[in-house]
């Protein structure tokens, strides 16, 4: 049996989806979202700064990078370059690993389209396929970057005139 259930993305975002489950909630929206241009620009863009790259851009220390200089963290600045790179590296693919822990295919699919984007000189779009997007999707509005306030309920009007999503 289909139930509705409300999605709602702090003030930018409230959708009704028809699903049999919460998850199956979530996942309809989140395959939605695929056509959202900044969600995708979001992973499909191997920027440092602003993409989902700079997630995975850091150590158990922070990020790589000063936020006041916008150059290397002092730490990272004290190693040769040849041993800066593969620290970040190492770091980069430990990190994409534990981001998609559940589902380990994805995450070498992203380091092997930032791999190959590297290697072109940063040309071209990567080729994810559409269970990679929602999944990615679904971890990004999970980790509560995308959205200020994401939240899933229930809509039961069976007994019911009226049901009260929000009140501020």
């Amino acid at each position: 049996m289909l139930d509705l259930y409300g999605v709602h993305g702090g003030p930018s975002i409230f959708a009704v989806v028809k699903a049999s489950s919460e998850e199956e909630a979530i996942h309809i929206f989140a395959k939605s979202q695929m056509n959202d241009e900044l969600l995708k620009e979001e992973i499909d863009s191997f920027i440092v700064n602003s993409s989902l790259l700079e997630k995975f851009y850091g150590d158990e220390n922070g990020h790589f990078f000063d936020d006041f200089t916008g150059d290397y963290d002092k730490r990272l600045l004290n190693m040769e370059n040849d041993e800066r790179e593969e620290f970040i590296q190492k770091h980069i693919e430990k990190n994409v690993r534990e981001f998609w822990k559940a589902t380990p295919e994805h995450a070498e699919t992203y380091l092997k389209e930032l791999n190959k984007y590297l290697e072109e000189g940063g040309e071209g779009l990567p080729s994810f396929s559409e269970e990679f997007y929602v999944e990615t999707i679904k971890l990004i509005i999970d980790g509560g970057s995308w959205y200020e306030d994401f939240g899933v309920i229930k809509l039961d009007m069976s007994q019911k005139e009226f049901q009260i999503i929000y009140r501020d």
